[in-house]
């Protein structure tokens, strides 16, 4: 099932949906807004930049956070051992 969100068009002046599902990249502009990049085979560098007013921010809580290696040594550090321990034989 697609992701659908309102945005703010620049270049429409008014709010449009778009399908997260199809968004390849996501840019904060320095004039505030975002850059939204959806892949175009037929584009230069094979993708359509699209400018939105809205927050960087916003769109921010719908990336998954990455992963350190540091990370998953404390989780596994964190993890309490059971009582019983697998016997894997030897071959």
């Amino acid at each position: 099932m697609s992701l659908f969100v309102e945005v703010e068009s620049v270049e429409k002046n008014t709010k449009v949906i778009i399908n997260l599902d199809t968004v390849i990249e996501i840019a904060p502009l320095a004039a505030g807004g975002c850059a939204l990049f959806f892949a175009d085979s037929t584009a230069a560098g094979g993708k359509t930049q699209y400018k939105v007013k809205d927050s960087y921010e916003l769109f921010k809580q719908f990336a998954m956070q990455t992963v350190s290696a540091d990370d998953i040594a404390k989780r596994v550090k964190s993890l309490k051992v059971g009582a019983a321990v697998l016997d894997i034989p030897k071959l």
